[in-house]
């Protein structure tokens, strides 16, 4: 299943908000992703039916597949990226193309260009790929 920008940014500032074993609140979402409460509303109850987080109450949480899909994406990112630069690309300049078209790219293909790269731990701006 393919998402949006919109979802994994919602997804990742769930994600960051739960770190501590912590729950997410709706205006805690609204106010990190910029967007009104209705519209975080909305969004959450969209990424909660695709089962990518759960609701208890007012409690927000990130799911495993919420988890895994953002390590996918997060994967994908840093080895296009990586891929752009070993083509000649400023590291840069090839993070800002890379989040152009990343998401797209299968995970076949993302696979195969990790291992045309030497299966690197980083990405040229130094963060670990998943």
């Amino acid at each position: 299943m393919k998402y949006s920008y919109r979802e994994l940014q919602y997804l990742i500032v769930i994600k960051k908000l739960n770190d501590g074993n912590k729950p997410a609140k709706l205006t805690e979402v609204a106010r990190d992703v910029s967007v009104t409460a209705s519209s975080a509303f909305e969004e959450i109850k969209h990424l909660s039916d695709k089962g990518l987080i759960k609701k208890e109450g007012q409690k927000i949480w990130i799911t495993d597949e919420g988890k895994d899909y953002i390590n996918k994406a997060i994967r994908a990112h840093r080895v296009v990226e990586s891929f752009l630069v070993k083509l000649g690309m400023d590291k840069d300049e090839a993070c800002n193309y890379s989040r152009q078209f990343d998401l797209l790219v299968p995970e076949e293909i993302v696979e195969k260009l990790y291992s045309f790269l030497g299966k690197p731990n980083n990405c040229p701006h130094g963060e670990g790929i998943p």
